[in-house]
């Protein structure tokens, strides 16, 4: 098997708000809110680039290693500081110095692009021998939400951040963990089930006075959509574990609830207090809430035993799975 190794970590926080005081100051009903209490909320110059080069930075002293070795740089988001004739990946090069023999890739399918980044770096490096790669999750989107709108309650805790790790294959270097693997399932006809529908070439541009961050929420029932991401984490999760032959003991998934968390650690049959919880403090960052999480248990505890990682978006769910190095 063709491990992939952590060497470092790192994460950028702007500062935090209460939800419920900032929805109330902008004239929201908060009563029936009951999500994390907060969510960070990027400045001005605060942007996905920013963030994820910040984080970059931090992990890459974590792992002692050069940047001007990395020969991959994948970037996961859906936001990004300008549309996609411009790359994040590579502007992050840019910052660090990285050129000629690296390449950037920008990977965008939501809150799951992180843990689609780890495997195509497992495979990507494997081809190649080996060598490092660094995986920058950013997310400046908490702006696109509007706070004062109690219909959309349950995406007042989108926040803003940025997270990144080194990794590596057949280097030098002690690893925090290893990466061993990742399995995902889908749900095709849910693409749409939440929609922003302008910018693109169908819609390019908003009507006047209507935001250009408009979404709109399918109406599938709230029990089909739990229903259906629960089965989707159980389906990646068997296949990961017949392929891996290793069962998690602890989790780190996205922060997209309490409600939400609790109920993929059921379906995975991990207890809630193995559970790895990042978003009462940072809200949901999207892409960058299973670094944050792995950063937190490595710096809490430790990562000694199998872990499991859970993301997933509107239409696709995914499982990995993070073990202790080998000695």
């Amino acid at each position: 098997m063709n491990r992939l190794s952590i060497f470092g970590m790192g994460t950028q926080f702007p500062p935090s708000v209460v939800i419920k005081d900032y929805a109330a100051s902008l004239g929201a009903d908060t009563s029936f809110y009951k999500s994390w209490d907060r969510a960070c909320h990027a400045r001005d110059d605060e942007q996905p680039s920013t963030m994820g080069s910040a984080a970059l930075t931090k992990a890459l002293v974590q792992s002692g290693v050069d940047a001007r070795k990395i020969r991959l740089v994948l970037f996961t988001g859906v936001s990004r500081d300008y549309v996609p004739s411009w790359s994040v990946a590579t502007e992050i090069m840019k910052l660090h110095g990285i050129s000629d023999d690296c390449v950037g890739i920008d990977i965008t399918i939501g809150c799951l692009a992180t843990l689609s980044a780890l495997d195509f770096a497992q495979g990507w490096l494997a081809l190649r021998g080996g060598g490092y790669a660094a995986i920058v999750a950013a997310e400046r989107w908490s702006h696109t939400v509007d706070k004062s709108d109690p219909s959309v309650a349950g995406m007042w805790v989108w926040s803003d951040g940025g997270a990144a790790m080194l990794v590596g294959m057949n280097v030098e270097g002690k690893s925090i963990a290893d990466f061993v693997g990742a399995e995902t399932t889908s749900r095709s006809d849910y693409n749409g089930h939440v929609l922003i529908p302008y910018g693109g070439t169908r819609q390019p541009v908003a009507p006047a006075g209507v935001s250009p961050w408009a979404r709109t929420l399918s109406s599938r029932p709230h029990t089909e959509v739990r229903d259906t991401y629960a089965r989707g984490y159980q389906r990646a999760y068997e296949s990961l574990v017949r392929r891996v032959g290793i069962r998690g003991e602890r989790l780190v998934c996205n922060q997209i609830s309490p409600g939400t968390i609790k109920m993929i650690a059921e379906n995975l049959g991990i207890p809630l207090e193995r559970v790895v919880i990042t978003g009462n403090e940072f809200g949901h960052q999207g892409a960058p809430d299973i670094i944050t999480g792995l950063e937190r248990l490595h710096q809490t505890e430790g990562i000694t035993v199998p872990v499991v990682l859970g993301a997933s978006t509107a239409y696709a769910y995914g499982t990995g799975l993070v073990v202790p190095p080998l000695a």
